[in-house]
Parts: structure tokens; sequence; C-alpha cells
């Protein structure tokens, strides 16, 4: 468990993101195995929750009452990272994911702008990783539940951050002649199961996740 985690139509303005009831209401106005097939996940009839899990984590969340925790531990996730479950719970329609990747700009739309988004992802995952063991950074998106791909990039990882919904990141080193680059990238059938508004918020808690738990794996390992 990673300790340092605490406790169209979805989310039309930013004033209902974190409008418990409005998630609950579009949920409940689905099918639960329905919900189960579109969004990959498991529905135990018997226990009446959705089992699932997020970089790594095992969640689960009561039905009807919509209510998220870590499995292991029945501690709630921070609401920035329980919103985006609900909502994907409420979005997902079983999309086939296409393997074709978007930076932010490719996707059909975006509530933050581009660069403010830029900064928040790929540059800050740079500005902390560049020069750092790449073995040990690898390390680390696999201990989130990533995987490592062959790339032109001297780390290409995709993190689920839910089952149908994956995080692309590359770095690309500095050396003599290019600054160090980093980006973040999203299926191109993203929407399909978060909102704008969800790709928003949760990106940098992921960024946040990686740099953190880096640095525990770096303070162990020292």
């Amino acid at each position: 468990m990673l300790t340092y985690m605490q406790e169209h139509t979805t989310v039309p303005s930013p004033a209902l993101y974190y409008n418990f009831e409005h998630a609950q209401d579009l949920i409940l106005k689905k099918d639960p195995y329905q919900i189960a097939r579109d969004a990959n996940v498991s529905f135990d009839e018997k226990n009446s929750h959705f089992l699932l899990k997020s970089l790594n984590q095992s969640i689960t969340v009561s039905y009807p009452q919509c209510k998220a925790v870590f499995t292991e531990t029945g501690k709630a996730p921070d609401l920035s990272w329980h919103m985006p479950i609900l909502h994907y719970l409420a979005i997902a329609d079983g999309t086939p994911l296409s393997y074709d990747f978007a930076s932010i700009r490719d996707l059909k739309k975006h509530v933050a702008h581009p660069d403010l988004f830029e900064r928040e992802t790929g540059l800050r995952l740079i500005k902390f990783f560049d020069g750092k063991n790449i073995n040990r950074i690898e390390k680390v998106c696999i201990a989130l539940g990533g995987e490592i791909r062959e790339s032109n990039a001297d780390l290409f990882a995709t993190l689920a951050f839910l089952p149908r919904f994956l995080l692309h990141i590359k770095l690309w080193m500095s050396d003599d002649e290019f600054p160090g680059t980093g980006k973040m990238l999203f299926d191109k059938c993203s929407l399909h199961y978060l909102d704008e508004m969800d790709i928003h918020i949760l990106s940098p808690l992921v960024v946040s996740f990686l740099i953190k738990h880096y640095n525990m794996i770096d303070k162990c390992e020292q």
C-alpha cells in the first residue's frame, strides 16, 4: 500500500466536480452488471460492490452507496482520486482502447490550458527524473502496476489508473546537445472513460505518486 495516499454529461462544471450525489446518481441510473462489463471491473452481487484496481491498489466501491475504499485497509482515497473512480464507473461505455497515443492537445476537448497541463505533468516529470537511474524509475512504474514498453525514449511506461484508462509516460534524458523532455500521453478513446476535468485533476496526482514512490525506493536502496 502506498501510505502517502489518503483519504457526455457527467461533470458539466467545476462546481459540480466534487458533488458526490451527482456522481452517485449517474451510477445508479445504470445497471451494475453493464457497468462492470463496460468498465472491465468485477461486480460482487453477494456483497453488492465493485472491485477494481487503480495504480496497482485494490479498491472496493460499495453499491448503491458508491463509497470507494482501499480493499486492504478500508480507508477512503483522497477526493481527487475517489471522484475519478466514480466518474469512470458512470461514463465507461466499453469502447475498445485504440492504443493510439494522444497528448492532451489531441483529445477532442480539454478543460485546462494545455501549456499549464504540460507544466504540471511532462515538464514536472523530467525536471525531477532527469539524470535519475532509469532502472529505479522502471521499478517505480512496475510497483504502481505499470508496464515498460520498447521505445525511442529512455523510458516509456504505461500505467493503468483504471482498467480502461491508461496513462503513457515518456522520458528523454538530457545530454550534451538537447535538454530533457517528458510527455504524458493518453489513449485516443480516453474520453469514453473519464471526463476532461478528471484527466486534468488526476494526471498531476499520478506525477506526485511517481515522485514520492521514487523517493521511498531511493531511500530504501541507499
